[in-house]
């Protein structure tokens, strides 16, 4: 009936006990097995009475010892002597993946492991993987005993995936570790990694031969919104100069292209100061394109004059007009203006014109060389939304799969607007599209729950506060057996976990080398 030994796979170590459930049975461990067993350890339960084997994994192990109980020790006792008279014991409980079936394979199963059942380890990768014939996808790594090697299901790409971990644990290995593959294995998909640090990603010399493309956000031309919302945040004026500093923003990119287009002698009848809003669009449009032709220049003085002119035209007190060109002089300077701003020259529908017709399959966002924590959000905002675009005017799958490392700087529970808004989107309706998310984090409690709720396959190590491990507990099921394994986890050790692990219980898998 069966072709193959559990003692082929491990060794004997222990019985069920009473109490077996489809889900958990708990197990006795023979003595000479105590300093063998454990926990996340891979198991087989061998029912020979019903003729049904199981696959599980150790959990919840606890050392006792009847003799040396704390309720059993007399009232003054040796500790030295205490060893003489020990009877020590080991319980465990098996959490049950599934059933192996006489011809292979792993099963869902609601079938109770009998009390009596033998209880082997499961130690040799290459076989166990043979007789549970698991699906060859993504290669990310091994089970950390047993080395049995467990590949992320592709079709998970386009259902959301989560790294998270405190620093250090490895997030950006395992994240490259998926895109590398990726790239060998998903020839129609194309990769955007927004890289917040600029250490992990934005080396070429990283990726061996990869066909990448590394974009310096610091000279990615910011919209006029944007522009708007750093000077008022530097400035510390108050909101009620919102709408103002708006205002002079459009009025002065209107006044530059006027003296770009006379300079080159072009029409500019249709940049006339008071212009309809039907011509915004097109300002904008001549914008962009004057900046990535390296034309369109920010000079602080004009600014400063365009400012003045138009909080006189819009009846601000005099003493507000002095106000607002004081604090551009101390707080903002002519660097921003004629440094910052001047210098950009790529603008957003380039960068991703070149992820959606695979000029380059891996293009990497460097967010480090950017400043300007808005302009980082935005950046982050405009490139999703451009695929959004793409994919309503084209009605077909984009193919494509968004990085965001650190994630929790740009989908936040309280404020991340507008990436926040976007990544949300992708999160609850990317899959049908085609646009996949993967999110990496230090810190579970300060993702959104409406954009962590929709991530469907989760990788998790260490974590960084208790109100990680808590908030991590009410997402994932089964975490209550890890809470005392989690924080020994070395580096590039993560458990693995929801729709893209075959096995659908967590595993705890180590990363495999990267470059």
């Amino acid at each position: 009936m069966w072709s193959w030994s559990p003692k082929e796979i491990g060794v004997l170590v222990g019985v069920v006990t009473s109490g077996s459930r489809a889900s958990i049975a708990p197990v006795r461990i023979s003595r000479e097995a105590i300093d063998y067993v454990k926990d996340e350890m891979l198991a087989i339960v061998d029912d020979f009475i019903e003729g049904r084997r199981f696959l599980g994994v150790f959990k919840g192990s606890v050392k006792r010892d009847l003799a040396i109980d704390s309720s059993a020790l007399p009232t003054t006792f040796d500790p030295e002597k205490s060893h003489s008279f020990s009877a020590p014991l080991m319980q465990s409980y098996i959490e049950i993946v599934g059933e192996i079936p006489p011809e292979g394979g792993i099963q869902l199963s609601f079938a109770i492991p009998r009390p009596g059942s033998n209880v082997y380890t499961a130690e040799k990768g290459d076989a166990l993987l043979k007789i549970l014939n698991l699906p060859q996808g993504l290669s990310i790594g091994f089970h950390k005993f047993s080395h049995l090697r467990v590949d992320l299901d592709p079709r998970a790409l386009d259902f959301h995936i989560a790294v998270l971990g405190a620093t250090g644990s490895g997030k950006s290995r395992l994240v490259k570790a998926i895109v590398e593959e990726v790239l060998q294995k998903k020839p129609d998909y194309g990769v955007v990694v927004f890289d917040h640090t600029g250490i992990d990603y934005a080396d070429k010399s990283r990726w061996g031969s990869a066909d990448i493309e590394v974009v310096d956000a610091s000279q990615i031309v910011l919209e006029p919104d944007v522009i708007a919302d750093i000077l008022v945040s530097h400035t510390g004026l108050s909101t009620y100069y919102e709408d103002y500093m708006y205002g002079i923003v459009v009025e002065y990119i209107k006044s530059a292209l006027q003296k770009i287009e006379q300079s080159s002698v072009e029409s500019s009848k249709h940049l006339a100061t008071r212009s309809h809003v039907a011509d915004l669009e097109e300002v904008l449009k001549k914008y962009k394109e004057y900046s990535a032709k390296g034309l369109f220049k920010w000079s602080f003085n004009d600014f400063i004059a365009v400012t003045e002119a138009y909080l006189r035209k819009m009846g601000a007190r005099e003493s507000s007009a002095v106000k607002t060109k004081l604090l551009l002089h101390t707080r903002v300077g002519r660097e921003f203006f004629e440094s910052n701003l001047s210098s950009r020259r790529i603008v957003v529908d380039y960068v991703v014109q070149m992820l959606m017709n695979r000029k380059s399959r891996l293009v990497v966002v460097d967010l480090s060389s950017e400043i300007e924590y808005s302009a980082k959000n935005f950046i982050v905002f405009q490139i999703i939304k451009r695929v959004w675009d793409f994919i309503i005017e084209n009605r077909k799958r984009a193919g494509i799969v968004a990085v965001i490392d650190e994630a929790h700087n740009y989908c936040c529970a309280h404020g991340c607007n507008p990436a926040k808004d976007v990544i949300m989107r992708t999160a609850r309706e990317g899959r049908k599209w085609g646009f996949g998310l993967i999110l990496a984090s230090q810190r579970i409690v300060d993702l959104a729950p409406e954009i962590r709720g929709n991530m469907n396959s989760v990788f998790f190590s260490r974590l960084q506060t208790a109100g990680d491990y808590s908030e991590l507990r009410n997402w994932i099921e089964g975490v209550e057996y890890m809470q005392h394994t989690l924080p020994f986890l070395t580096s590039r050790e993560f458990f693995f976990a929801g729709l893209g692990n075959p096995l659908r219980k967590p595993i705890l898998v180590r990363v495999r080398d990267v470059a």
